[in-house]
């Protein structure tokens, strides 16, 4: 991400007490923004002595009051104590062993070191969280795109495997199919010749008997015999097709590696 650090004052202000952008007021005491609900209670801290003002006084050049000599303005800050003293406070020796330095000084101090924390902390974390999501992004992407090519590539095989078995199953029904039609076909020629013979038998008994020859009758040697054995009955043998219940997990699963 390219993006340039920028900022404005007013980027940066916010109510100290909830982080309300751009609030609307300004504790002179306790150097610190407020919205309009976080001034009310602060007002009400009865701690110490409290000044709200509109935030444009903020950059007044105008000090703030001293919190135990409320009429000076505060012209130092005591590190030690960590609170804007005025001139009163330094010469009542309460501070003459502490580290004191220009407020304003100190303001800038702070300043500088928020802007530093931003710029050298915070916003290169910010660099890298953004960074990893967008190469997360493009593996996930990727790694999407191969899913797609190897599921694919799986239901090809499969396409091809299905195209193999039906074709094999389709073959073994017309080779039966082949089988049993000359079996049955074989026998069908054999009763047509037979049929023939027993209407010629029948033809030749039918002469016989309105001739009433005396030579030939006596002569006639039966073919029942040979007409009694009757057809084979022949038993059609064709297979079955038993299809399996369809389970789309044999295809294969989708899991999620964590």
């Amino acid at each position: 991400m390219n993006t340039k650090l920028t900022s404005t004052s007013q980027d940066l202000i916010r109510c100290k007490l909830c982080d309300t952008p751009v609030p609307p007021l300004y504790c002179q005491q306790c150097d610190i923004n407020l919205c309009k609900t976080c001034a009310g209670e602060h007002l009400l801290d009865d701690t110490k002595e409290h000044k709200v003002v509109p935030i444009k006084q903020k950059w007044n050049p105008k000090n703030p009051l001293c919190p135990k000599h409320t009429t000076k303005q505060c012209d130092l800050y005591c590190k030690q104590c960590d609170n804007p003293i005025c001139a009163l406070c330094v010469l009542s020796g309460e501070h003459d062993q502490h580290k004191k330095m220009d407020i304003f000084e100190r303001k800038i101090e702070k300043l500088e070191k928020e802007l530093c924390e931003l710029e050298h902390s915070i916003y290169p974390k910010y660099e890298d969280a953004a960074s990893d999501i967008k190469t997360k992004k493009d593996y996930v992407k990727t790694r999407s795109k191969e899913m797609r090519t190897i599921i694919h590539e799986h239901g090809d095989l499969w396409h091809q495997e299905i195209d193999n078995i039906i074709k094999s199953l389709l073959s073994e029904i017309d080779n039966n199919e082949s089988e049993q039609l000359s079996i049955f076909e074989s026998e069908e020629r054999k009763i047509d010749i037979k049929m023939n013979e027993i209407l010629e038998s029948i033809q030749d008994l039918k002469n016989l008997i309105s001739s009433k020859d005396a030579h030939l009758v006596p002569e006639y040697i039966t073919k029942l015999p040979e007409f009694s054995e009757l057809p084979t009955d022949l038993h059609v043998v064709l297979p079955n097709f038993m299809p399996k219940p369809f389970d789309k997990n044999l295809f294969g699963r989708l899991s999620i590696a964590l």
